[in-house]
């Protein structure tokens, strides 16, 4: 036992002390500290932006009630903007997601809400395809490149150099010392993922609590799943190039080629041009009301709203009553693709999923955005608050329109105001275990592997 316990502090002595281990902790280091300080500006400047919308929105109304002393809430309704936002959750740092390219606040106005909902600022083409070098890119991206470097000449160094000859010879529990030496390198690639995810809790302030958890196993199981990966190569016996070689290859494979073609295959499967009908339905249904008759878009809004039938509405004038009934019949003829864009959006997120059972990368970064509350699902709940917003204003304002109510004897800071809907993260366990059931499946795989290849060879030389 005392023989063993040496070889393997001399095992972890000679891994130690490789170049490969030295420059592969600092590089990660050093890209993970990039990667906090990315994610770190990027929810940061968005915090400061969300900071000053109330103070804003404060301004804006103030200045719209001024200029609409005199006249009827209905004709000021038509000015002014009304702020939702959607703060990012603590973890945001850690995993931008989806946050730089969908808005992170809306403001609406009491016009129709189709066109208003998918309203975004520009973004550089080139991030978007590059994508946000934030902490989680370094743990799903590169952090299995760390594991290639660590694995890939484990075994085959030796075998090359000729000590593995030895081994053998002298050695009758090879799979012991085969152990042994993974083991250890797996024992420092964990200590490694370890150091920089603790110093991302340190630098980007994460509370200890259940999501930070959570975001920790998730990681650690990937990195399983990419060091059982690793073995299944190696296990083969062959030479160092063609380990490291293969490998990469895996590597591009599962984290750029084939999430490429899954995002092909969802866009293709799942086009999603309701966005653009919903605001097209959206501006002809408010559009042609001005050149019919009034009374159909008066029934379609009475429909809904049948308190309103009392108050008078002119066929030969303009009346505000009638002006905000087009409104709303424009987002009614409509809802039918607003629904459609809803749904396809789920369906979408859905099929993503069913993507990740069968490529971890994926399954993680999906997990990741979802504990990071960054994730398609988030955006999805984010837009229908919006939409459930904007009915609450309108209906604020409808009783004050009708009844042509002067914009001073309304009580402009008395109107709804728009409560986000806070964390929320759903289960995780169907990912999780799809992650660990690969692993499982592949070192299972990697050890028959390495029992014949290594093991039954050792056995017969030695008999």
């Amino acid at each position: 036992m005392i023989f063993y316990n040496k070889i393997l502090r001399l095992e972890v002595k000679n891994f130690l002390l490789g170049k490969t281990v030295l420059w592969g902790f600092l590089s990660l280091m050093a890209f993970g500290l990039y990667g906090f300080f990315h994610g770190y500006s990027v929810i940061n400047r968005q915090e400061q932006i969300l900071k000053k919308i109330p103070y804003v929105q404060a301004e804006h109304i103030q200045t719209i009630v001024e200029h609409g002393k005199g006249k009827t809430v209905g004709s000021t309704a038509y000015y002014p903007f009304f702020y939702t936002t959607n703060p990012p959750s603590p973890w945001a740092k850690f995993s931008i997601g989806q946050r730089d390219v969908n808005p992170f606040n809306l403001k609406v106005k009491m016009l129709g809400i189709g066109g208003q909902l998918h309203d975004s600022e520009l973004t550089n083409p080139l991030t978007l395809l590059v994508g946000n070098l934030d902490a989680s890119f370094v743990f799903i991206f590169l952090f299995p490149l760390l594991i290639i470097a660590f694995t890939y000449n484990t075994l085959s160094e030796e075998q090359e150099s000729g000590v593995w000859k030895i081994v053998r010879i002298s050695s009758s529990q090879t799979l012991r010392v085969i152990g042994r030496k993974l083991f250890i390198r797996l024992a420092i690639i964990l200590l490694t993922s370890l150091t920089v995810f603790l110093a991302g809790i340190l630098c980007l302030n994460l509370p200890l609590s259940l999501p930070t958890l959570r975001l920790g196993s998730v990681l650690i199981c990937y990195e399983i799943f990419w060091f059982a990966l690793a073995l299944i190569v190696i296990s083969f016996g062959k030479s160092s190039s063609f380990n490291a070689t293969a490998l990469v290859c895996l590597w591009i494979f599962l984290c750029i080629l084939f999430p490429g073609t899954a995002n092909i295959v969802i866009d293709n499967k799942i086009p999603v041009p309701e966005a653009q009908q919903t605001a097209i339905k959206q501006r002809e249904g408010y559009h042609e009301k001005w050149d019919m008759p009034k009374k159909p878009t008066m029934e379609k809004f009475y429909a809904a709203y049948p308190q309103y039938r009392k108050y008078p509405i002119p066929e030969d004038k303009y009346s505000s009553g009638w002006y905000y009934a087009m409104q709303y019949a424009g987002d009614a003829e409509s809802a039918e693709s607003s629904d459609d864009l809803f749904k396809k959006l789920e369906q979408r997120q859905s099929l993503s999923e069913s993507f990740g059972y069968m490529n971890p990368v994926i399954a993680v970064q999906q997990l990741v955005n979802k504990i990071a509350n960054t994730d398609l699902a988030n955006h999805i709940q984010y837009l229908q608050s919006v939409k459930r917003h904007h009915k609450s204003l309108r209906e604020y304002f409808y009783p004050a329109i009708f009844e042509e109510t002067l914009t001073e004897n309304l009580d402009w800071n008395a109107y709804p105001r728009y409560e986000p809907a806070g964390y929320n993260c759903s289960s995780l366990t169907s990912g999780i275990v799809s992650i660990l059931l690969w692993s499982a499946a592949i070192l299972l795989v990697a050890v028959n592997l390495f029992k014949r290849n290594f093991i039954h060879i050792t056995d017969k030389q030695n008999a």
